[in-house]
């Protein structure tokens, strides 16, 4: 079980395949595609910003995990990941127009449409596009200090996050049973 930063591997999955997809044909530098916040003030044409995520639970609480004949390690959480890919309207020295807009938002939107499955440690990580109400994306982008702006609303599931904590469970080595007839000595 790998320690590190499940949301980092992914995160670069992800912006290796935005990157492949829309470097050169649409923008002209890998850097050109960053993980950030809107409303940041670096260097970038298309922000990848994680927004929310929740706990994926299709059929109720997973089982244990058994490592070894008495030890169990408490379930893996797994998560539905979702990302806002948008373009930069504060790019510091050279500005964005709305026609540069329009078009970068379509190559991200192309870019995740035909992303597919992500492979992390072993596991495949389903994408799809989200297409949240108006309502809640007016409230996301009033909650992160912006005006609504056109973006594409990505989904990443299942994403898998370990458990450390171990548990020891003693296999059962001898099991008595005693019973009494009901009723015995009765007349």
């Amino acid at each position: 079980m790998s320690q590190e930063p499940i949301f980092e591997r992914l995160a670069a999955l992800l912006l290796e395949h935005l990157r492949r997809e829309m470097v050169p044909s649409v923008l002209n530098l890998p850097d050109d595609i960053k993980m950030t916040h809107p409303g940041s003030e670096t260097d970038h044409r298309l922000g990848v910003f994680l927004y929310n995520m929740e706990e994926l639970r299709s059929c109720g609480p997973p089982p244990s995990i058994r490592m070894d004949q008495e030890t169990r390690r408490h379930p893996d959480r797994l998560l539905t990941l979702r990302f806002l890919l948008y373009a930069n309207r504060k790019v510091p020295f050279d500005s964005l127009s709305a026609l540069d807009e329009m078009v970068l938002v379509e190559a991200a939107m192309r870019a995740a449409h035909s992303m597919g499955s992500l492979a992390l440690d072993g596991q495949a990580v389903r994408s799809a596009l989200h297409d949240p109400a108006l309502s809640e994306k007016t409230a996301l982008w009033q909650s992160l200090n912006s005006p609504l702006q056109p973006a594409v609303y990505l989904t990443l599931e299942p994403v898998r996050i370990p458990s450390s904590r171990i548990r020891r469970t003693p296999a059962v080595r001898e099991f008595q049973l005693s019973s009494k007839r009901k009723g015995a000595g009765q007349s």
